[in-house]
């Protein structure tokens, strides 16, 4: 007999989710406008104070707005079906995912870079001497959701977890999202002279890799989303 939606919520798992858990490492790692940002701050005469407000705000928003998301989920899946609607997300995430990924590898999607040209580069340019305020509008604005945070959350609401252990998840994968400001931050405080030549050596490597990396990870993401869609519609 299957169990009701309230015997469902009163399961709560042991651990986080693998999937949430590898979607928010490859969140950390994937090239975003995020790590200009943090490369920006970085080079700032107020870098400590304002990678704090980037990462807190930042976190603090992010959080909340996974919170609701996971909530509106919930909702549509009552509508749509327990298992119908996770499986329809997933499997256009994946298509979404795969086509980000050919476009790319085919040129004809452009991605930024951290520190040349375009939009990019001018917003680098003003973070560089950031108040307060700037560091936390550029927290907010660089961590709205997307892709991969609606797919870890999907996933997230597909357990019908309860309040605070939907909380819980949502906060490992940001913590594991942020672990780049995060990280900046601490060795920012510890030795600004490690963190300048830290910033030069990751600038270096995203620029040499960064479209490599966007092909690997949304092609593997979306690959693997669409199989997973297919499958539970089967």
């Amino acid at each position: 007999m299957r169990p009701t939606g309230s015997a469902v919520r009163e399961h709560h798992p042991s651990s986080v989710s693998l999937e949430v858990l590898i979607l928010g490492l490859i969140s950390a790692v994937r090239p975003a406008t995020s790590q200009a940002a943090v490369f920006a701050l970085l080079r700032s005469s107020t870098a400590r104070r304002s990678l704090l407000v980037f990462t807190l705000t930042g976190f603090a928003f992010s959080v909340g707005v996974g919170l609701v998301v996971v909530i509106g989920f919930d909702g549509a899946r009552t509508a749509a079906g327990e298992s119908t609607f996770a499986a329809v997300f997933d499997l256009v995430a994946g298509v979404a995912a795969l086509g980000f990924a050919t476009g790319v590898q085919r040129g004809r999607l452009t991605r930024p870079r951290p520190t040349t040209g375009g939009r990019t580069a001018a917003v680098a340019e003003r973070l560089r001497n950031a108040s307060p305020w700037a560091a936390a509008v550029a927290g907010v604005a660089t961590h709205v959701p997307g892709l991969l945070y609606l797919v870890a959350l999907n996933a997230i609401a597909a357990g019908s977890p309860s309040a605070v252990w939907a909380l819980t998840q949502i906060a490992v994968y940001n913590a594991l999202w942020f672990s780049l400001p995060f990280a900046a931050l601490v060795v920012a405080i510890r030795s600004p002279q490690t963190a300048e030549l830290l910033l030069n050596q990751l600038t270096a490597y995203a620029r040499e890799h960064q479209d490599r990396l966007i092909i690997l990870i949304f092609g593997a993401v979306g690959l693997y989303l669409t199989v997973k869609g297919v499958a539970a519609l089967l």
